[in-house]
């Protein structure tokens, strides 16, 4: 499959369109890259396509870890970092006395 190549409009066209210009970002993940006098200086784009480009917070990170982990226990509050130590701890114990 081709690779989308982002649609590029005028500032202007954006302004004057924007209902639409959001519409098509919702339905195509976008990005639309909005031009002032010929240049670049904006781009729109899903949220969902923002978020995987922001960096990871070490909370997040943690959270994606527990889900690819756990699945459908990652949303508990309960299971923190001191949860998984005393799991592990637990667990090294069975293994070696195993």
């Amino acid at each position: 499959m081709a690779a989308r190549r982002e649609r590029t409009l005028p500032a202007t066209e954006v302004k004057n369109r924007f209902g639409r210009v959001l519409r098509e970002v919702a339905r195509t993940g976008g990005p639309v890259v909005v031009e002032r006098d010929g240049r670049p200086v904006a781009v729109i784009l899903s949220i969902e396509k923002f978020e995987r480009l922001q960096p990871l917070t070490e909370t997040s990170r943690r959270r994606a870890l527990a889900e690819e982990a756990f699945g459908m226990w990652s949303g508990r509050a309960d299971i923190d970092d001191e949860w998984l130590k005393r799991g592990r701890e637990h667990w090294q114990s069975e293994w070696a006395s195993g």
